[in-house]
């Protein structure tokens, strides 16, 4: 894990980038750095982060529902799914099944 600090509030196991030096949440279609370990409540917080280079499972926001074994993708708000576009970036492979948006599921990162 790493400490950076947050460039606005932004939600526990987020995926998230680095804009201007300063976490911010992810686009779909933007590399990421990691997820957070811990919200942000507001800018200039600093939070511990599991960077994308970790070994081991991530905690990731479901955008919906979707089975457990499924690959899952980068969506809006820093969040994942099991929908495949041509423009959608691969995050892994879910370990547990989402049964709603915003459930917390593990995930074996590529």
């Amino acid at each position: 894990t790493k400490t950076f600090t947050a460039g606005a509030a932004i939600g526990k196991h987020i995926l998230f980038k680095l804009s201007s030096g300063k976490l911010a949440v992810a686009a779909p279609g933007e590399e990421i750095i990691g997820t957070l370990e811990d919200a942000a409540f507001a800018g200039l917080d600093i939070r511990s982060v599991r960077l994308q280079s970790a070994p081991g499972t991530i905690l990731c926001v479901a955008s919906r529902a979707f089975r457990a074994c499924a690959v899952v993708y980068r969506r809006a708000a820093g969040q994942i799914d099991d929908i495949s576009t041509t423009s959608a970036i691969r995050v892994g492979i879910a370990l547990e099944a989402a049964t709603a948006a915003n459930d917390i599921v593990e995930v074996m990162p590529d």
